[in-house]
């Protein structure tokens, strides 16, 4: 009877542990279950809707933003741009506007834009467009023409032409940029001259038989504008026999970019601005020189150097360059070396005039001695 009870006992535990087993069983399978079927869908959705930055003329750049997206992240965006009627409406596909930003084109003026986006993540995809932008403008235009560029200077070879950039009208401020072309004998079949982009252009012995012109660009802060001008007279060579350049209409002078070998310059003229002569108790004094060429013509720009012969008796001022009249002042201060002598009756100067970028005692430089009175009894 004991055996039989125990059997039945361990007969019951056993069925107990089977059906407790079945039961944990059956109640993973259930959370498993509930598990996947309580998982939410999470594709994007527009939180908020794209938009578009960026100025709506022709030739602008606009960008879209893509708005802001629930859902799961990462997402990735596509874009298309499309083309709507001026109200926003009846829009249709830009074809391959496919990028974050666009470049609106002339033919767009009078529409408007929307950008389609399409937010994407691992759950699915969705989309939103953005309202319509402003109305397409055309660009703003830049400074008009009135009057169109003209230039002055004899057109000889080393000859220097200046430009006017003419009259414009538009929004301030205007700023100027110059090229200049070389053309053929009748002003056409023009190209840019490589490097001219000064308001000025010295003509080379490559442009004879040729002409030029001057091609001006304005600009102001809507846009940019070019006009050129007619064309120079035929390009010839400077006077074989002279080398002297032509004095312009209303100049006082000839420019020494303009001088050409076999002429050169000369230091034709001096004159003390102080009381001459010298005098003994002087600390210092001013002499003004001229420079002309050798057909007797003033010339400016040209470098003056001077220094008092012997040395140490004034100091030595500094290269000056000759102005449109063709003179130019120096001044000197007295030094330990003054006078030069118990008896001296002359302050001796060497004087020298240049083209700036010539040998100092070459091209069509010129030297000379001049001497200034001196009395050292005053």
């Amino acid at each position: 009877m004991d055996w039989f009870s125990h059997l039945a006992r361990s007969a019951g535990n056993t069925r107990l542990r089977a059906l407790a087993t079945v039961i944990v069983a059956g109640l993973v399978v259930v959370g498993v279950a509930g598990a996947v079927t309580s998982r939410s869908q999470t594709a994007p959705t527009s939180n908020s809707l794209p938009t578009i930055s960026g100025n709506a003329t022709v030739g602008s750049t606009v960008t879209a933003n893509p708005g802001t997206w629930n859902g799961s992240t990462p997402f990735a965006f596509q874009y298309q741009w499309q083309i709507c009627d001026s109200g926003g409406n009846g829009c249709h596909d830009i074809a391959g506007a496919t990028s974050q930003s666009y470049v609106i084109k002339s033919g767009d003026t009078g529409n408007t834009l929307r950008v389609h986006v399409i937010a994407s993540n691992s759950d699915g995809s969705s989309s939103a467009t953005s309202t319509a932008s402003a109305k397409i403008a055309a660009s703003p235009s830049g400074p008009v023409n009135s009057t169109p560029p003209t230039f002055t200077g004899d057109t000889t070879v080393g000859s220097t032409l200046t430009a006017s950039p003419g009259t414009w009208t538009g929004s301030t401020p205007i700023t100027f940029k110059y090229q200049w072309t070389v053309c053929d004998s009748k002003g056409n079949a023009c190209h840019d001259i490589a490097g001219a982009t000064e308001q000025s252009y010295q003509i080379k012995s490559g442009d004879v038989g040729n002409t030029v012109r001057v091609r001006v660009t304005a600009s102001n802060p809507d846009n940019s504008t070019s006009a050129t001008s007619v064309p120079s007279a035929t390009i010839a060579v400077a006077s074989a026999t002279t080398g002297c350049p032509k004095l312009a209409t209303g100049a006082q002078a000839v420019s020494i970019a303009d001088v050409a070998s076999p002429a050169r310059l000369q230091v034709d003229a001096f004159q003390l601005t102080t009381p001459s002569p010298i005098a003994g108790s002087m600390s210092s004094f001013s002499v003004r020189f001229h420079v002309s060429d050798t057909c007797g013509q003033a010339v400016s720009g040209a470098a003056v150097y001077v220094t008092a012969v012997p040395y140490n008796q004034v100091t030595i001022p500094g290269e000056a360059t000759t102005d449109g009249t063709g003179s130019v002042t120096l001044s000197f201060n007295r030094l330990a070396g003054f006078p030069a002598s118990h008896n001296q009756q002359l302050m001796v100067l060497f004087v020298r005039a240049r083209r700036t970028g010539d040998p100092a005692l070459a091209g069509i430089s010129t030297r000379r001695l001049i001497s200034l009175p001196v009395n050292l009894r005053r």
